[in-house]
């Protein structure tokens, strides 16, 4: 039995294409969109964007993002709402 062997320059090519990036990107945009749904049930203002990036090490990022931590984790003047955590849990 042949033995195969896969380089690290076809993993890093792998990971750059576009359709790797783009479906990224589709369940990016699906996150947002349930948090979005999720604020509203609850009745918070939340403003998200999607940010997409590479890492140092080569791997494409999509990543939902708020502007308002504190609605996330709670402190002790706001509510502990997880609204990402909880959209990113469902897409899952």
């Amino acid at each position: 039995m042949a033995k195969v062997s896969i380089s690290r320059e076809f993993i890093l090519q792998a990971m750059q294409h576009e359709g790797v990036k783009r479906q990224l990107r589709v369940v990016a945009d699906r996150i947002e969109r349930r948090a979005q749904s999720l604020a509203g049930a609850d009745d918070v203002e939340l403003n998200t964007e999607v940010r997409e990036f590479t890492r140092p090490g080569g791997r494409p990022v999509a990543q939902v993002v708020a502007d308002n931590s504190a609605q996330e984790f709670g402190t002790a003047s706001v509510n502990r709402y997880r609204i990402l955590g909880r959209a990113a849990e469902e897409a899952s």
